[in-house]
């Protein structure tokens, strides 16, 4: 196998579980998944014509944001306010703590590398950001975040901006007050942009390859927001429709950023066209509902991982 091709249709049976995240390998020889509950991430080679998944220690439960280095060598993920990193050739898992006085309470990392950001709340209340340096990770930044909520933090794949949820923690009801999108610079936390979000239930947030583009989701209808350099307002999301009832419930951009692959409680995969925003495929596996999706560094391959377990690998062709 070149590239990652030739996969045609794979069916995988994991345990029981609702999936969290997928990631291939940057080669698309290696897929990594996580489940709901599950203290572990799954790691196959794709090249065993039967694979056997790799059962990794994850440190916790609920590991996520799967992450390749960008020489495959390492996974990386987040569990409990930690970073787990594996080494593929040694087979050993590192830690790596993002804390003031306690664990931190989420931690996202950039698909590059470069960059990570911790959140952390009671007693310190603020953000960190970390750069990746010659002796191990470097801070950067801290802002304060005594008087706002954050949630969703996500950052572009090159490292160069994190966008986030906020709203205001002043008052009794504080819970009451409407959400924002913000994207800041993730060298020094500046606020490049904000806008309103429709919404009062927190989603994930996505960047396109080139972060010209952010995107999340409220139910049935997809939100995207295009991110220029200059300072202001995002302004109002587009909003593009399921063409049906059910909620969207993962997103994955294709490497050229010309398509978005979105998972659906119709148990199918979507595909839309980034420019115009028109479905141009919906891929039909009959796996329940889909909670995750991947596709690989090359763009051959796509995964789709379910609530029961099961994934399903297929070639690309767009």
């Amino acid at each position: 196998m070149t590239g990652g091709g030739g996969i045609g249709v794979r069916l995988l049976k994991l345990l029981a579980g609702e999936a969290l995240d997928l990631a291939f390998s940057p080669d698309g020889r290696a897929l990594a998944v996580t489940l709901k509950y599950q203290p572990h991430v799954w790691l196959w080679d794709l090249d065993s014509p039967s694979p056997h998944p790799a059962h990794l220690d994850a440190g916790g439960d609920h590991p996520t944001d799967l992450v390749f280095s960008a020489d495959g060598r390492a996974l990386a993920w987040h569990v409990g306010g930690l970073r787990k990193v594996y080494d593929r050739l040694t087979g050993r898992v590192v830690t790596e703590r993002f804390a003031l006085s306690r664990l931190a309470d989420d931690v996202v990392h950039s698909a590059d590398g470069s960059r990570v950001i911790s959140r952390h709340e009671l007693p310190d209340h603020c953000l960190i950001g970390w750069r990746a340096g010659e002796q191990g990770w470097v801070r950067a930044w801290t802002v304060s975040t005594a008087d706002l909520s954050v949630d969703r933090l996500t950052l572009s794949s090159d490292g160069r901006l994190f966008a986030l949820l906020a709203r205001p923690t002043l008052g009794t009801r504080w819970w009451d007050y409407p959400l924002r999108v913000e994207v800041r610079d993730a060298a020094t936390a500046a606020v490049r942009v904000t806008a309103e979000y429709p919404s009062n239930y927190p989603a994930r947030l996505l960047f396109s390859p080139d972060a010209r583009q952010l995107v999340g989701f409220k139910d049935m209808t997809l939100l995207v927001w295009p991110v220029s350099g200059d300072l202001g307002s995002l302004g109002p999301p587009q909003l593009i429709r399921n063409d049906n009832r059910k909620h969207f419930t993962a997103m994955a951009f294709h490497p050229n950023g010309r398509h978005l692959f979105a998972t659906s409680n119709d148990t199918t995969v979507h595909v839309f066209d980034t420019q115009t925003w028109e479905r141009r495929e919906r891929y039909r596996w009959q796996l329940g509902n889909l909670k995750a999706v991947a596709i690989s560094p090359d763009g051959t391959l796509a995964a789709a991982a379910g609530h029961d377990g099961d994934l399903v690998i297929w070639d690309l062709d767009v």
